[in-house]
Order: structure tokens, then sequence, then C-alpha cells
């Protein structure tokens, strides 16, 4: 039997099965401002070994392997880097970067085959200003000895308005950036990680913006090793549309985006809150779309 264990400390929990550690969840972030520290999971790799994850590269030094942030938040940069300001002014870079602050840490449960861990986070505007209350769970089962070797990250999230005045989360989409619509869950990948096949619950996907509450990624790393990916909207907290925005060949980086927000973004009123709700599989091989929609 494959030994698992969910290590917590003051900064970070780690998750090993074997002599692999599968992922490392970090709450303290050393990234510049501009880059809007955030948690994040960096690596994350396959019970094989390889790494899906990419941290802070050159191109995108904003993107933190899996990461949760908007990149407007009222009117504030909550996702880093530049703000994209409209089809004419294009990217710029102003000072209306936030941050998203661990705050303290809830039960963690080590469950010998994963586990779930908890933390309440504040959403802070460019001065420092409280603008949302996030209660964050995260739930882990590694199936490493099963007859489909694989381990299963399940990604919940509550955010809760604090502030006097309705605020919106929103995305350059809904300032005119074509296929701008990122912002929710997002996972940068691992360089030179590309897809061979997008599959929906319909159809393949081949074009960013398609919808359907599932997506299975096969995929190779750059050594040529096959991977696959499954992911999922969670239908009892799936606000606004269930659609994909990616990156992957020709563009210069691979990255996926829940992208829940794509074409009308949210409003909270005062006081009001938002439920979200995701799921990541994570496997060696090119595993069928089947069988990796059973794990999700």
């Amino acid at each position: 039997m494959t030994e698992i264990t969910l290590d917590a400390g003051a900064e970070s929990v780690t998750l090993v099965a074997g002599d692999v550690q599968l992922a490392d969840y970090r709450v303290v972030s050393d990234v510049e401002a501009v880059n809007t520290p955030k948690p994040y999971f960096h690596p994350l790799r396959t019970l094989g070994g390889a790494t899906i994850t990419g941290f802070a590269p050159d191109d995108h030094p904003w993107h933190h392997g899996l990461q949760f942030a908007f990149p407007r938040v009222g009117g504030h940069n909550l996702w880093g880097g530049g703000t994209y300001l409209g089809p004419e002014e294009g990217y710029k870079v102003v000072e209306d970067q936030g941050s998203i602050r661990h705050d303290a840490w809830g039960e963690v449960v080590d469950s010998g085959t994963g586990g779930s861990f908890s933390h309440r986070l504040s959403w802070l505007g460019h001065g420092g200003e409280l603008l949302l209350n996030e209660a964050r769970t995260l739930d882990i089962d590694v199936r490493a000895d099963s007859e489909t070797p694989s381990w299963i990250l399940t990604f919940s999230s509550t955010l809760v308005n604090v502030t006097d005045a309705p605020i919106a989360l929103a995305t350059p989409a809904q300032r005119g950036r074509p296929d701008g619509g990122y912002g929710g869950l997002f996972l940068r990948l691992a360089p030179d990680l590309q897809a061979d096949r997008l599959i929906g619950e319909k159809a393949d996907l081949t074009a960013s913006g398609g919808e359907s509450r599932t997506l299975v990624v096969q995929a190779h790393t750059a050594s040529g090793d096959p991977i696959t990916l499954g992911l999922s909207f969670l239908p009892h907290a799936s606000p606004g549309a269930e659609k994909w925005l990616y990156r992957f060949a020709p563009e210069p980086f691979s990255a996926i985006g829940w992208a829940g927000a794509y074409d009308e973004g949210y409003e909270l009123p005062v006081a009001g809150s938002i439920e979200f709700g995701y799921r990541l599989v994570v496997l060696d091989g090119t595993v069928d779309a089947t069988t990796v929609r059973a794990l999700l």
C-alpha cells in the first residue's frame, strides 16, 4: 500500500504519496505586489512524478500554479500584472493591484488517503482595504492503488461582500477583450505541457470559450510522457456559465481556466455571498474520457 500523508504547517500544506510530493499549497507569498500575492498550489504532480504546474513564468509572473482570483474586484485588480482598459488602450500596469491574504487555518484532517483542510482569507484592495471575506475548503482523495491510479482535488469557496456598496467580480471580457473571460480557478501549466485532445461532454473543444460542465484534457509533458487531467464545475456551486478558457499551442504557453464569469461576470450586493465549486483529477497516461468523468 502506498503511504499517503497530508502535513500542515504555518505557511503551507503538503500532500505526499510514497516518495512523490503531489501538492504543495502555500498561503504566504513573496511575489511582488504588482503580481498580486495570493495562496496557490505549486507544484502539482501526477502520482508518477510529472509536474503539471508552472509558477511565476517570465511571460506572466502573476500566474501562480493553481490559483483562485479575479482580474477585477470592484475597482481593484486581484489577478496581478496589467489591467485591461479596453480595446483601444489594451493592458497597462496601473497602481490598482490588491492581494488575497490568508488569515487563519481551520480544521486539517489527514484521512490516510488524502484528507481535507480549510482556511479563512481576506481579499484586499490596492490600499489594503477589506473587500471580501472568503471561506475556502480543499478536499483531497488519493487513489494510488486503484485500477485507475489518480488523485482528486475538490475546491470550494464562499466569498462575502463586506463593503458598503455592491461589488463586481469581472473579467477583461466585460471590457471588450476577445477571449478574455478568465477569472475564478485558473491552472497555469508546466512549460511545454501540451494538449492532444480537449474533450467536452458533447464533442471535443476546438476553441477557447467552449461550454461543458466537464473537460477531459489528454496531454503530454515536454519529455513526451502522457498525462490526463479531468476538470469540472460542481453542479451545486456553478454560478454563471460553465465555460473553459485555455491556452495551448500555437500560444507560447499552456493554461486552463474554469471560466464561469466568461460572459457576464458577477455582482455581489452588500453583505451578499457567492459560492464556487470546482474539481480537478490528475492521472498518468492517456485515460479515456468515460473513465475520467466517472471520477469527476
